[in-house]
């Protein structure tokens, strides 16, 4: 995985991951397009596109390309509101890279209708020393594979933080900051009233790793923002406990644990959200099988009742389910032969106490892992 490292103000170090990564970012925002395209078929998601559709995509890319430009100017000003240094970076990554900002812009709210996660966090006594330890699984599409790269953001202003991303992307699947503070964010299967319309990309919540040093201070950061239209779930950790919040366009709930165990896979856990899952309403396919996700983490939550740790994490992050039942090959560790072209491409385990984490190169189970730290 290629790692870059990035110094100076918001609008150089877009510009220096432009210039370094000019060819995988004008490649990864046509990629982008296409896929979008080809996941707004009856039927189709991102991970599940209609690939018969391929020509008509290719056909219509310019007049594609021109909707999905529109839509993606309407989230400008809030950007430019609550993350007015995300918006230097896009621009300074624009002009380095020489790919229009609009396009460059769709790429990064994108994530409002595409990729899907999992994540767990446990803290207090649910771990074996008392410290929180957060792991999370990127999982996308295998096309994403060649974009995947790890950030090293060295700001003139707030704090330096890492993070695993994709070729021109500010939306971070996860990363920790200089402070410890670990954040990692998942999607969730929600309704969504279809007459509220979405203009907050989800980007503006990775604002925390380079304003916050605190769990504390990412709650008040989040309570200042605008709930988001994409169903979603982030993990926030430090050195004493982790936050979880849940959210879509019409509600949200943010609960702070010192001791427990959370997790998330795509399916809403908390009192507030659970209303609004339909995750009932759709095949397993489409969800990437969250059912048995879910069910394996149940099972690993009462067989590491008290006794979470590094180790037992990756053997979470690295489970393919039993071969005895509906779960093989259906779980945290995902292969595209078996999720219609899914896949793990990124895992994180991250210890907040430590300032440390490991990120395991594509599915965790190839144990190809490398430990960061500050």
């Amino acid at each position: 995985m290629r790692e870059l490292v990035l110094k100076g103000s918001y609008y150089e170090m877009g510009r220096q991951y432009g210039q370094y990564c000019q060819k995988d970012i004008k490649l990864f925002t046509k990629m982008i397009q296409i896929m979008a395209a080809l996941s707004e078929h009856p039927g189709a998601s991102f991970f599940n596109p209609q690939y018969r559709y391929l020509p008509s995509a290719l056909l219509f890319f310019f007049k594609n390309r021109k909707r999905y430009r529109a839509e993606a100017r309407e989230f400008i000003d809030n950007i430019k509101t609550y993350y007015p240094e995300g918006l230097e970076m896009l621009k300074g990554v624009a002009e380095g890279a020489r790919v229009n900002f609009d396009d460059l812009l769709f790429l990064n709210v994108v994530a409002e209708i595409s990729f899907r996660c999992t994540a767990i966090a446990a803290a207090g006594s649910e771990t074996i020393t008392g410290e929180p330890i957060l792991a999370m699984n990127a999982d996308e599409h295998k096309g994403t594979e060649k974009y995947y790269l790890v950030l090293d953001l060295q700001p003139d202003t707030g704090y330096r933080y890492k993070v695993s991303s994709m070729a021109g992307a500010l939306y971070y699947g996860f990363g920790m900051n200089e402070k410890g503070l670990t954040l990692a964010n998942t999607f969730l299967w929600l309704k969504i009233d279809p007459t509220i319309k979405n203009t907050m990309p989800m980007l503006l919540y990775f604002s925390i790793l380079n304003r916050c040093a605190t769990v504390d201070e990412a709650k008040e950061l989040l309570g200042s923002l605008p709930n988001f239209g994409v169903g979603t779930t982030i993990f926030v950790g430090d050195s004493e406990k982790f936050l979880r919040m849940e959210s879509n366009i019409e509600a949200r709930e943010i609960e702070v644990f010192e001791e427990g165990l959370r997790w998330n896979a795509n399916n809403p856990q908390s009192r507030t959200m659970i209303p609004y899952s339909k995750i009932d309403e759709m095949d397993e396919a489409t969800t990437l099988f969250s059912r048995n996700r879910n069910k394996r983490l149940e099972h690993f939550a009462e067989k590491y009742r008290g006794q979470f740790d590094t180790e037992a994490m990756y053997t979470i992050i690295s489970d393919h389910g039993t071969p005895n039942d509906e779960t093989r090959m259906h779980s945290m560790c995902m292969h595209p032969k078996h999720t219609n072209g899914a896949q793990t491409m990124a895992s994180i385990i991250a210890m907040p106490r430590q300032k440390r984490f490991r990120i395991y190169e594509t599915n965790p189970c190839l144990n190809k892992m490398k430990v960061y730290e500050f």
